[in-house]
């Protein structure tokens, strides 16, 4: 007579054998170790490849396949080794589920918000001229830092007013550093602080965070950024409906926070808003 456990792991691996017993028919494209793939799958890889025109869409659809399958083998594989049972990959796995329901809720959304008027268009053109009649790109010498732990340590760096003094300041102080250049749109940089920035004497150093460092930066170069009307206009309708959207989305947060019940253990809750502390949600 049969166990209980013998019979539990008798039906698993009937339903694991079920699961390998699988065949590619109707909206299943192919099955990789019992796991199918649908060809909803094989036409979301399809719109986000960049396809060029006239490419044979048979060719390129039996590669995106082998993508995928590729893709799936070495997810079976991760699984095998129980990544996904890890606290690190639940964390990840949580902030990308949520990052994709925003942003799908979000397309939704849009998706319905009137477009922007040709005056409106016209008069973002002409309150943002860095991004369009003056656009400029920048050549830059920069030095780059990781930032420290403590913002307090890079205090010595407000009195140096060259890069060469940013460099001597940071070897004083043992932060390791690395000289190189870069390109900045001005079309990329809020108008407030460019402003800032084209205001500084040519050899004083400004600092932008970027790619998880920091850089001191210096302009060395100025290269004019030629755009017709028809272009300004799509880029200005472009920033127009992100700058809604975002608007959008703040407006969303602050109501849903209205409403919301948000409890926290002692010592993690943020600051009072006028305690000196920026506001939830401030950069």
């Amino acid at each position: 007579m049969f166990r209980r456990g013998t019979l539990i792991a008798a039906s698993s691996l009937a339903l694991l054998a079920a699961g390998c017993d699988r065949k590619p028919t109707g909206q299943s494209v192919a099955v990789v170790n019992g796991d199918e793939i649908s060809i909803g799958e094989l036409n979301a890889e399809l719109q986000q490849a960049n396809v060029p025109q006239g490419a044979d869409q048979k060719v390129v659809r039996a590669q995106l396949l082998q993508n995928i399958i590729s893709r799936r083998l070495l997810a079976q594989d991760a699984r095998k080794n129980g990544v996904d049972k890890t606290p690190e990959f639940l964390s990840r796995q949580r902030r990308l589920t949520d990052e994709l329901l925003i942003a799908m809720n979000a397309e939704r959304q849009n998706g319905s918000q009137k477009l922007p008027d040709q005056k409106a268009i016209d008069q973002f053109i002409a309150a943002n001229p860095q991004a369009f009649a003056q656009r400029q790109v920048l050549a830059l010498q920069q030095i780059a830092i990781d930032p420290p732990s403590d913002p307090k340590a890079l205090e010595p760096l407000k009195d140096a007013h060259s890069l060469d003094a940013v460099a001597a300041a940071l070897t004083k102080l043992n932060i390791p550093f690395t000289r190189t250049s870069g390109r900045l749109d001005t079309a990329s940089v809020p108008p407030e602080v460019l402003k800032r920035i084209l205001a500084l004497p040519s050899t004083e150093p400004f600092v932008l965070p970027a790619g998880g460092k920091l850089f001191a930066n210096v302009i060395v170069g100025r290269e004019p950024v030629a755009m017709s009307a028809d272009d300004m206009r799509k880029a200005a309708l472009g920033a127009l409906r992100k700058q809604n959207e975002d608007k959008s989305l703040n407006d969303q947060v602050k109501q849903l926070r209205s409403t919301a019940k948000i409890e926290y253990q002692p010592g993690y809750a943020p600051p009072p808003t006028g305690a000196g502390a920026p506001a939830a949600g401030a950069k």
